[in-house]
Protein backbone atom coordinates (compact mmCIF):
# COMPACT_ATOMS: atom_id res chain seq x y z
CA UNK A 1 0.00 0.00 0.00
CA UNK A 2 2.85 2.21 0.98
CA UNK A 3 4.96 1.80 -2.21
CA UNK A 4 0.91 1.98 -4.43
CA UNK A 5 0.95 5.67 -2.88
CA UNK A 6 4.78 6.59 -3.82
CA UNK A 7 3.86 5.48 -7.43
CA UNK A 8 0.39 7.19 -8.02
CA UNK A 9 2.06 10.46 -5.92
CA UNK A 10 5.10 10.85 -8.25
CA UNK A 11 3.12 9.58 -11.42
CA UNK A 12 0.24 12.34 -10.58
CA UNK A 13 3.39 14.62 -10.16
CA UNK A 14 4.59 14.47 -13.65
CA UNK A 15 1.60 13.85 -15.43
CA UNK A 16 1.03 17.62 -13.96
CA UNK A 17 4.08 18.98 -15.09
CA UNK A 18 3.57 17.43 -18.59
CA UNK A 19 0.26 18.60 -19.08
CA UNK A 20 0.88 22.49 -18.03
CA UNK A 21 3.79 22.54 -20.42
CA UNK A 22 1.32 21.40 -23.00
CA UNK A 23 -1.27 23.76 -22.41
CA UNK A 24 1.31 26.36 -22.33
CA UNK A 25 3.13 25.17 -25.48
CA UNK A 26 -0.48 25.50 -27.33
CA UNK A 27 -0.67 28.74 -25.99
CA UNK A 28 2.21 29.52 -26.80
CA UNK A 29 4.20 30.26 -24.19
CA UNK A 30 5.88 27.70 -22.09
CA UNK A 31 6.37 29.51 -18.40
CA UNK A 32 9.17 27.95 -16.07
CA UNK A 33 6.49 29.03 -13.01
CA UNK A 34 3.71 26.97 -14.69
CA UNK A 35 6.03 24.16 -14.88
CA UNK A 36 6.64 24.74 -11.28
CA UNK A 37 2.87 25.10 -10.68
CA UNK A 38 1.65 21.62 -12.42
CA UNK A 39 3.37 19.34 -10.34
CA UNK A 40 1.93 20.94 -7.62
CA UNK A 41 -1.16 20.43 -8.98
CA UNK A 42 -0.49 17.41 -9.33
CA UNK A 43 0.71 16.27 -5.81
CA UNK A 44 -2.68 18.46 -4.16
CA UNK A 45 -5.18 16.40 -6.38
CA UNK A 46 -3.87 12.76 -5.84
CA UNK A 47 -3.14 13.07 -2.02
CA UNK A 48 -6.96 12.02 -1.37
CA UNK A 49 -6.80 9.15 -3.70
CA UNK A 50 -2.77 8.14 -3.32
CA UNK A 51 -3.60 5.24 -1.52
CA UNK A 52 -7.03 3.86 -2.92
CA UNK A 53 -7.02 4.29 -6.62
CA UNK A 54 -4.72 2.37 -9.31
CA UNK A 55 -1.81 4.60 -10.79
CA UNK A 56 -3.71 4.81 -14.55
CA UNK A 57 -6.32 7.09 -12.77
CA UNK A 58 -3.58 8.71 -11.04
CA UNK A 59 -2.56 9.93 -14.68
CA UNK A 60 -6.18 10.80 -15.38
CA UNK A 61 -6.43 12.67 -11.78
CA UNK A 62 -3.31 15.04 -12.70
CA UNK A 63 -4.28 15.66 -15.81
CA UNK A 64 -7.76 16.72 -15.21
CA UNK A 65 -6.49 18.76 -12.03
CA UNK A 66 -4.28 20.67 -14.10
CA UNK A 67 -6.50 21.60 -16.51
CA UNK A 68 -9.28 22.82 -13.55
CA UNK A 69 -6.64 25.10 -12.06
CA UNK A 70 -5.17 26.23 -15.91
CA UNK A 71 -9.10 27.93 -16.52
CA UNK A 72 -9.27 29.05 -13.07
CA UNK A 73 -6.02 30.76 -12.93
CA UNK A 74 -7.21 32.22 -16.59
CA UNK A 75 -9.94 33.24 -15.07
CA UNK A 76 -8.38 35.27 -12.03
CA UNK A 77 -6.26 37.40 -14.27
CA UNK A 78 -9.75 38.93 -16.30
CA UNK A 79 -11.60 39.15 -12.70
CA UNK A 80 -8.38 41.03 -11.09
CA UNK A 81 -8.69 38.45 -7.99
CA UNK A 82 -5.54 38.60 -5.84
CA UNK A 83 -4.22 35.71 -4.16
CA UNK A 84 -0.79 34.90 -2.37
CA UNK A 85 1.04 32.39 -3.89
CA UNK A 86 -2.36 31.31 -5.82
CA UNK A 87 -3.00 29.07 -2.81
CA UNK A 88 -6.71 29.18 -2.73
CA UNK A 89 -6.88 28.19 -6.34
CA UNK A 90 -3.98 25.40 -6.80
CA UNK A 91 -4.17 23.68 -3.24
CA UNK A 92 -7.68 24.73 -2.60
CA UNK A 93 -9.35 23.65 -5.83
CA UNK A 94 -6.45 20.87 -6.80
CA UNK A 95 -7.41 19.31 -3.58
CA UNK A 96 -11.29 19.85 -4.02
CA UNK A 97 -11.05 18.31 -7.53
CA UNK A 98 -8.72 15.38 -6.23
CA UNK A 99 -10.97 13.96 -3.37
CA UNK A 100 -14.05 14.19 -5.68
CA UNK A 101 -12.50 11.94 -8.28
CA UNK A 102 -11.34 9.93 -5.90
CA UNK A 103 -15.14 8.83 -5.02
CA UNK A 104 -15.25 7.72 -8.91
CA UNK A 105 -12.34 5.73 -9.07
CA UNK A 106 -11.71 3.99 -5.70
CA UNK A 107 -11.47 0.45 -5.52
CA UNK A 108 -12.15 -1.83 -3.22
CA UNK A 109 -9.54 -4.08 -3.65
CA UNK A 110 -6.62 -1.61 -4.15
CA UNK A 111 -6.93 -1.21 0.18
CA UNK A 112 -8.78 -4.01 1.66
CA UNK A 113 -8.57 -2.66 5.09
CA UNK A 114 -9.71 0.77 4.40
CA UNK A 115 -11.06 1.36 0.87
CA UNK A 116 -13.97 0.88 -0.94
CA UNK A 117 -15.75 0.93 -4.24
CA UNK A 118 -16.64 4.45 -6.40
CA UNK A 119 -18.90 5.35 -8.24
CA UNK A 120 -17.08 3.95 -11.36
CA UNK A 121 -17.01 0.42 -9.93
CA UNK A 122 -21.31 0.30 -8.71
CA UNK A 123 -21.00 2.17 -5.64
CA UNK A 124 -22.37 5.69 -6.41
CA UNK A 125 -23.20 6.50 -2.85
CA UNK A 126 -19.37 6.86 -2.30
CA UNK A 127 -19.62 10.44 -3.98
CA UNK A 128 -21.50 11.58 -2.11
CA UNK A 129 -19.38 10.80 0.70
CA UNK A 130 -16.10 12.71 -0.94
CA UNK A 131 -18.98 15.48 -1.04
CA UNK A 132 -19.68 15.56 2.09
CA UNK A 133 -15.98 15.34 3.21
CA UNK A 134 -15.52 18.10 1.14
CA UNK A 135 -18.02 20.40 2.37
CA UNK A 136 -16.84 19.30 5.89
CA UNK A 137 -13.28 19.94 5.35
CA UNK A 138 -14.02 23.43 3.77
CA UNK A 139 -16.66 24.46 6.67
CA UNK A 140 -13.52 23.23 9.36
CA UNK A 141 -11.24 25.32 7.46
CA UNK A 142 -13.45 28.72 7.54
CA UNK A 143 -14.18 28.35 11.33
CA UNK A 144 -10.71 27.62 12.56
CA UNK A 145 -9.26 30.53 10.04
CA UNK A 146 -11.80 32.87 11.14
CA UNK A 147 -11.11 31.75 14.52
CA UNK A 148 -6.98 32.61 14.26
CA UNK A 149 -7.42 35.93 12.19
CA UNK A 150 -9.78 37.86 14.24
CA UNK A 151 -8.59 37.48 17.17
CA UNK A 152 -5.03 38.85 15.66
CA UNK A 153 -7.18 41.67 13.82
CA UNK A 154 -8.73 42.80 16.99
CA UNK A 155 -5.12 43.07 19.17
CA UNK A 156 -2.35 43.47 17.31
CA UNK A 157 -3.49 43.55 13.86
CA UNK A 158 -2.88 41.36 10.61
CA UNK A 159 -2.68 44.21 8.16
CA UNK A 160 0.98 45.62 7.01
CA UNK A 161 1.27 48.92 6.54
CA UNK A 162 0.85 50.07 3.15
CA UNK A 163 4.72 51.19 1.97
CA UNK A 164 5.35 47.44 3.20
CA UNK A 165 3.08 46.28 0.75
CA UNK A 166 4.69 48.22 -1.80
CA UNK A 167 8.56 47.54 -0.84
CA UNK A 168 7.36 43.70 -0.61
CA UNK A 169 7.50 41.01 2.48
CA UNK A 170 10.83 40.03 1.57
CA UNK A 171 12.70 43.34 2.04
CA UNK A 172 10.36 44.64 5.12
CA UNK A 173 9.06 41.90 6.87
CA UNK A 174 11.63 39.32 6.96
CA UNK A 175 14.74 41.17 5.50
CA UNK A 176 15.63 39.04 2.06
CA UNK A 177 17.29 41.78 0.48
CA UNK A 178 19.24 39.54 -1.93
CA UNK A 179 16.59 40.67 -4.88
CA UNK A 180 17.32 44.48 -4.26
CA UNK A 181 21.31 43.54 -4.38
CA UNK A 182 20.69 41.90 -7.47
CA UNK A 183 19.03 44.49 -9.25
CA UNK A 184 21.11 47.26 -8.63
CA UNK A 185 24.29 44.79 -9.24
CA UNK A 186 22.42 44.02 -12.74
CA UNK A 187 22.18 47.91 -13.46
CA UNK A 188 25.56 48.93 -12.35
CA UNK A 189 26.67 46.23 -15.43
CA UNK A 190 24.48 47.65 -17.74
CA UNK A 191 25.66 51.37 -17.22
CA UNK A 192 29.11 50.25 -16.98
CA UNK A 193 28.93 48.54 -20.84
CA UNK A 194 26.80 51.49 -22.02
CA UNK A 195 29.84 53.97 -20.80
CA UNK A 196 32.46 51.59 -22.75
CA UNK A 197 30.41 51.02 -25.83
CA UNK A 198 30.09 54.96 -25.62
CA UNK A 199 33.68 55.42 -25.48
CA UNK A 200 34.96 53.59 -28.25
CA UNK A 201 36.61 50.70 -27.36
CA UNK A 202 40.04 49.60 -29.22
CA UNK A 203 39.41 45.72 -28.36
CA UNK A 204 36.30 43.85 -27.61
CA UNK A 205 36.94 40.55 -27.71
CA UNK A 206 34.48 38.05 -26.78
CA UNK A 207 34.11 34.05 -27.29
CA UNK A 208 30.16 33.81 -28.78
CA UNK A 209 28.11 36.65 -28.23
CA UNK A 210 24.76 37.91 -26.95
CA UNK A 211 22.55 41.47 -26.97
CA UNK A 212 21.80 42.70 -23.60
CA UNK A 213 18.93 45.25 -23.72
CA UNK A 214 18.11 48.35 -21.39
CA UNK A 215 14.09 49.11 -21.66
CA UNK A 216 13.78 52.83 -20.05
CA UNK A 217 10.84 53.84 -17.83
CA UNK A 218 9.75 56.50 -19.44
CA UNK A 219 7.77 54.65 -22.60
CA UNK A 220 8.84 57.50 -25.26
CA UNK A 221 12.17 56.80 -24.75
CA UNK A 222 14.28 54.57 -27.02
CA UNK A 223 14.99 51.05 -25.56
CA UNK A 224 19.20 50.30 -25.78
CA UNK A 225 20.48 47.43 -26.79
CA UNK A 226 24.09 46.31 -25.96
CA UNK A 227 25.49 43.90 -28.88
CA UNK A 228 28.73 41.83 -27.36
CA UNK A 229 30.43 40.09 -30.56
CA UNK A 230 33.20 38.23 -31.15
CA UNK A 231 33.97 40.98 -33.29
CA UNK A 232 36.65 44.01 -32.45
CA UNK A 233 34.93 47.60 -31.96
CA UNK A 234 36.59 50.09 -34.29
CA UNK A 235 37.68 53.25 -32.58
CA UNK A 236 37.22 55.54 -36.06
CA UNK A 237 33.83 54.27 -36.49
CA UNK A 238 31.12 56.14 -33.80
CA UNK A 239 28.97 53.29 -32.25
CA UNK A 240 25.76 52.46 -32.70
CA UNK A 241 23.78 51.20 -29.28
CA UNK A 242 20.85 49.91 -31.43
CA UNK A 243 22.97 47.81 -33.64
CA UNK A 244 22.22 44.10 -33.38
CA UNK A 245 25.10 42.98 -34.26
CA UNK A 246 28.58 44.48 -34.94
CA UNK A 247 29.95 43.72 -38.67
CA UNK A 248 33.61 43.16 -39.10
Amino acid sequence: LAALAVINTHTAAATGLVTWVVIDAIRGHVSISGACIGPIVGLVAITPACGFVQPGWSILIGIIAVCIVYVLLLLKKYMRYDDTLDVAIVHGCGGITGAFLTGLFSQKWVNEANGADGAFYGRPVQLWYQIAGILTAIGFAVVCTTGILLPLHWTIGIRLAREDEIEGLDVSAHGESWEVAASHAVSNLIATMIEEKLSRMRHLEQHGSFNLQYIPPNAEEKPVTVPVSNAPVKADAPPDCNTQKNEE
